[in-house]
């Protein structure tokens, strides 16, 4: 009886480790230092490689990024898929499998939510029909289902792409008759209408890298660690009303265990409401979470077949 009772007891918490790891951060990030982690969630067999993570009209987290795949004399496949997952729970509602291998960049839904608009990293090859274009951009539409209705090429040469692979900003126009990537693509044809290079309001926008950094008339202060380097750019993510700005600093290089820094500011009085150190490799993308007072950064994945990876939750202020 009692043994049956241990192993009762055992089990029950392992399986209570388990939620605790798919549902919370659990013991090892408060250790790491991460209090402010509120929640993860399991991304199965998808590695998050760019800014890829987006909410849609209805108000769900969209993630897109790669599903590293066994092929041919041990070389690794990696297919571009996007999930839809529940904001509150974090799952897996569907998959859209793109049917195209390459480093997905960026991703934007239109303001409807029918479809998506991928660049691959420019740095990576990007295989689609007629043969990869190493000195060109790749820029496709697809509709939810992963059904791919257009794609075009940037030559590097009018947008040469900075070290991280990105070329030029991806959005749509507020109708979403139009997609933006240096030039203007009738979304419904995939024809260039405009060449001229368009700026974009991007509420989630890559800021020049800084001890201070301007998104508005307000200067904000980092406060990094000393010895902590970070990439050439810094990705951001406005909330929904505008009033606050969160940014992720990625380390570059320099010793330290610190590998991100979240820092979350009121843009007009440039209050530092919120400071997340991270311990852990992200993933150049970060987003406001649409029902939570709270942030989504995505952990880097390791290429390898089957791979997993994991959103995490860090809190934007007091109130959560």
């Amino acid at each position: 009886m009692k043994r049956a009772l241990l192993l009762a007891v055992l089990l029950l918490g392992a399986a209570g480790a388990g939620l605790a790891l798919s549902g919370s951060c659990g013991r090892a990030g408060r250790v790491m230092g991460e209090s402010g982690c509120l929640a993860a969630f399991s991304l199965r067999d998808l590695v998050v490689t760019g800014d890829t993570l987006a909410t849609d009209a209805q108000g769900r987290l969209v993630v897109g990024g790669i599903d590293y795949r066994p092929g041919r004399r041990n070389r690794l496949q990696a297919q571009m898929v996007v999930a839809t997952l529940d904001p509150a729970t974090g799952a897996e509602i569907a998959r859209a499998d793109l049917g195209t291998q390459g480093r997905p960049e960026q991703l934007r839904l239109s303001p409807d939510g029918t479809a998506m608009a991928i660049s691959c990293n420019a740095l990576y090859t990007c295989d689609l029909p007629g043969g990869s274009q190493p000195r060109e951009t790749r820029v496709m539409l697809f509709d939810r289902d992963g059904e791919r209705h257009w794609f075009a090429g940037i030559e590097h040469r009018h947008a040469p792409p900075d070290a991280d692979g990105r070329a030029f900003d991806l959005g749509f126009s507020p109708s979403g008759n139009v997609v933006f990537a240096h030039v203007a693509f009738d979304a419904a044809s995939g024809q260039v209408i405009l060449t001229r290079q368009q700026p974009l309001p991007d509420p989630n926008a890559r800021l020049p890298a800084g001890a201070e950094i301007r998104p508005g008339a307000t200067r904000l202060a980092l406060d990094l660690p000393d010895d902590f380097i970070p990439f050439l750019r810094l990705d951001s993510a406005r909330s929904p009303d505008g009033d606050r700005i969160a940014i992720l600093a990625r380390r570059f290089s320099g010793p330290g265990k610190l590998r991100a820094a979240i820092r979350i500011h009121d843009i007009a009085s440039g209050r530092l409401l919120a400071a997340h150190d991270i311990a852990r490799e992200l993933a150049p993308a970060i987003l406001w979470h649409p029902q939570r007072d709270a942030v989504i950064v995505a952990l880097a994945g390791k290429p390898a077949a089957g791979a997993d990876s994991q959103l995490r939750l860090y809190a934007a202020g007091a109130g959560e």
